[in-house]
Protein backbone atom coordinates (compact mmCIF):
# COMPACT_ATOMS: atom_id res chain seq x y z
CA UNK A 1 0.00 0.00 0.00
CA UNK A 2 1.53 3.10 -0.94
CA UNK A 3 2.03 5.82 1.68
CA UNK A 4 -0.62 8.46 2.01
CA UNK A 5 -0.15 11.73 -0.24
CA UNK A 6 1.34 14.45 1.87
CA UNK A 7 -1.29 17.64 2.11
CA UNK A 8 -0.98 20.72 4.35
CA UNK A 9 -3.19 19.46 6.32
CA UNK A 10 -1.52 16.04 7.50
CA UNK A 11 2.00 17.98 7.31
CA UNK A 12 0.11 20.41 9.93
CA UNK A 13 -1.32 17.56 11.76
CA UNK A 14 2.00 16.10 12.24
CA UNK A 15 3.97 19.08 13.16
CA UNK A 16 1.45 19.57 15.92
CA UNK A 17 1.48 15.68 16.84
CA UNK A 18 5.17 15.70 16.81
CA UNK A 19 5.63 19.30 18.80
CA UNK A 20 3.10 17.92 21.19
CA UNK A 21 5.54 14.70 21.62
CA UNK A 22 8.43 17.00 22.44
CA UNK A 23 6.46 19.33 24.39
CA UNK A 24 5.57 16.54 26.63
CA UNK A 25 8.99 14.92 26.52
CA UNK A 26 10.41 18.35 27.90
CA UNK A 27 7.80 18.30 30.82
CA UNK A 28 9.18 15.31 31.62
CA UNK A 29 5.29 14.27 31.70
CA UNK A 30 5.43 10.30 31.18
CA UNK A 31 8.19 8.03 31.08
CA UNK A 32 6.72 6.10 27.61
CA UNK A 33 7.38 9.31 25.90
CA UNK A 34 10.20 8.46 23.27
CA UNK A 35 13.49 10.35 23.86
CA UNK A 36 16.74 11.06 21.83
CA UNK A 37 17.10 7.75 19.39
CA UNK A 38 20.71 6.58 18.89
CA UNK A 39 19.71 4.00 15.81
CA UNK A 40 20.97 4.86 12.19
CA UNK A 41 17.12 3.79 11.65
CA UNK A 42 16.01 5.65 13.74
CA UNK A 43 17.08 9.14 12.57
CA UNK A 44 16.96 7.88 9.12
CA UNK A 45 13.27 8.02 9.87
CA UNK A 46 12.97 11.40 11.86
CA UNK A 47 15.26 12.89 8.74
CA UNK A 48 13.37 11.76 5.92
CA UNK A 49 10.38 13.48 7.98
CA UNK A 50 12.13 16.90 7.41
CA UNK A 51 12.94 16.74 4.07
CA UNK A 52 9.34 16.16 3.15
CA UNK A 53 8.81 19.33 4.97
CA UNK A 54 11.60 20.85 2.75
CA UNK A 55 9.35 19.33 -0.01
CA UNK A 56 6.65 20.10 0.21
CA UNK A 57 8.25 24.12 1.33
CA UNK A 58 9.76 24.12 -2.06
CA UNK A 59 6.29 23.31 -3.80
CA UNK A 60 4.73 26.43 -2.04
CA UNK A 61 7.06 28.59 -2.91
CA UNK A 62 7.45 27.38 -6.71
CA UNK A 63 3.58 27.53 -7.10
CA UNK A 64 3.30 30.78 -5.14
CA UNK A 65 6.69 32.83 -6.21
CA UNK A 66 5.19 34.49 -9.71
CA UNK A 67 2.62 36.21 -7.49
CA UNK A 68 5.21 38.05 -5.60
CA UNK A 69 6.03 41.83 -6.10
CA UNK A 70 9.72 43.25 -7.01
CA UNK A 71 10.37 44.39 -3.93
CA UNK A 72 9.62 40.67 -1.73
CA UNK A 73 10.20 38.46 -4.98
CA UNK A 74 14.49 38.39 -4.26
CA UNK A 75 13.41 37.34 -0.51
CA UNK A 76 10.86 34.96 -1.84
CA UNK A 77 13.62 33.47 -4.26
CA UNK A 78 16.47 33.41 -1.94
CA UNK A 79 14.39 31.13 0.70
CA UNK A 80 13.67 28.57 -2.01
CA UNK A 81 17.14 28.54 -2.64
CA UNK A 82 17.79 28.15 1.26
CA UNK A 83 14.90 24.88 1.05
CA UNK A 84 16.88 23.52 -1.48
CA UNK A 85 19.92 23.33 0.23
CA UNK A 86 18.33 21.94 3.22
CA UNK A 87 16.61 19.28 0.81
CA UNK A 88 20.12 18.69 -0.84
CA UNK A 89 21.79 18.19 2.95
CA UNK A 90 19.31 16.25 4.35
CA UNK A 91 19.19 13.78 1.14
CA UNK A 92 22.90 13.45 1.81
CA UNK A 93 22.87 12.92 5.70
CA UNK A 94 20.33 10.21 4.76
CA UNK A 95 22.19 8.30 2.40
CA UNK A 96 25.03 8.71 4.37
CA UNK A 97 23.24 6.57 7.03
CA UNK A 98 22.33 3.98 4.90
CA UNK A 99 18.78 5.66 4.62
CA UNK A 100 16.58 6.30 0.97
CA UNK A 101 15.45 9.97 0.94
CA UNK A 102 12.21 10.54 -0.16
CA UNK A 103 12.02 12.00 -3.50
CA UNK A 104 9.77 15.11 -4.10
CA UNK A 105 6.53 14.63 -5.56
CA UNK A 106 5.11 16.67 -8.63
CA UNK A 107 2.52 18.27 -6.20
CA UNK A 108 1.09 18.50 -2.55
CA UNK A 109 -1.81 19.82 -0.83
CA UNK A 110 -0.52 23.36 0.26
CA UNK A 111 -4.66 23.86 0.64
CA UNK A 112 -6.13 26.56 -1.10
CA UNK A 113 -3.29 28.13 -3.73
CA UNK A 114 -2.59 31.83 -3.56
CA UNK A 115 -4.49 33.74 -5.60
CA UNK A 116 -2.35 37.32 -4.53
CA UNK A 117 0.95 38.37 -3.34
CA UNK A 118 -0.53 38.39 0.63
CA UNK A 119 -2.00 35.15 0.40
CA UNK A 120 1.47 33.92 -0.96
CA UNK A 121 3.39 35.94 1.52
CA UNK A 122 1.11 34.44 4.94
CA UNK A 123 1.34 30.57 3.42
CA UNK A 124 5.19 31.03 3.24
CA UNK A 125 4.97 32.33 6.77
CA UNK A 126 2.77 29.25 8.01
CA UNK A 127 4.94 26.73 6.55
CA UNK A 128 8.25 28.60 7.92
CA UNK A 129 6.51 28.52 11.36
CA UNK A 130 5.54 24.88 11.36
CA UNK A 131 8.84 23.63 9.67
CA UNK A 132 10.46 25.48 12.66
CA UNK A 133 8.70 23.51 15.14
CA UNK A 134 8.62 19.99 13.18
CA UNK A 135 12.42 19.82 12.90
CA UNK A 136 12.71 21.48 17.01
CA UNK A 137 10.59 18.70 17.65
CA UNK A 138 12.48 16.27 15.55
CA UNK A 139 15.75 17.30 16.53
CA UNK A 140 15.09 16.81 20.22
CA UNK A 141 14.75 12.84 19.12
CA UNK A 142 18.25 12.72 17.38
CA UNK A 143 21.00 11.60 19.93
CA UNK A 144 24.02 11.84 17.03
CA UNK A 145 25.63 15.61 18.18
CA UNK A 146 26.21 16.03 13.95
CA UNK A 147 22.49 15.11 13.40
CA UNK A 148 21.73 17.51 16.10
CA UNK A 149 23.99 20.70 14.96
CA UNK A 150 22.78 19.95 11.33
CA UNK A 151 19.01 20.10 11.85
CA UNK A 152 19.51 22.82 14.10
CA UNK A 153 21.09 24.44 11.98
CA UNK A 154 17.98 24.31 9.59
CA UNK A 155 15.93 25.26 12.05
CA UNK A 156 17.13 28.26 12.68
CA UNK A 157 17.22 29.36 9.34
CA UNK A 158 13.35 28.54 9.15
CA UNK A 159 13.38 30.44 11.94
CA UNK A 160 14.34 33.69 10.21
CA UNK A 161 12.63 33.13 7.30
CA UNK A 162 9.44 32.66 9.30
CA UNK A 163 11.03 36.46 11.50
CA UNK A 164 11.15 38.22 7.75
CA UNK A 165 8.06 36.79 6.25
CA UNK A 166 6.40 38.39 9.39
CA UNK A 167 7.85 41.17 9.10
CA UNK A 168 6.98 41.97 5.65
CA UNK A 169 2.72 41.24 7.14
CA UNK A 170 3.42 44.01 9.26
CA UNK A 171 2.95 41.22 12.25
CA UNK A 172 5.36 41.13 15.22
CA UNK A 173 8.65 39.23 13.67
CA UNK A 174 9.60 37.57 17.16
CA UNK A 175 6.00 37.15 19.03
CA UNK A 176 7.64 34.73 21.94
CA UNK A 177 10.96 34.35 23.68
CA UNK A 178 10.72 30.85 22.89
CA UNK A 179 9.58 28.42 19.59
CA UNK A 180 6.56 27.15 20.95
CA UNK A 181 4.95 23.90 20.24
Amino acid sequence: MPPPRPTRRRFLGAAGAAAGTAALGACGAGSSQPGPTGTPADSVHLLDAALVVEHMTIHAYDVGLPLLSAATAPRGTAFRQHHLDHRDRLAQIIAGLGGTPTAARDTYDIGPPPTDEAGMLSLAASLEEQATRTHYATLRRLADPGLVQALGSIMADEAQHAAVLRTVLQQDPAPAAFVSM
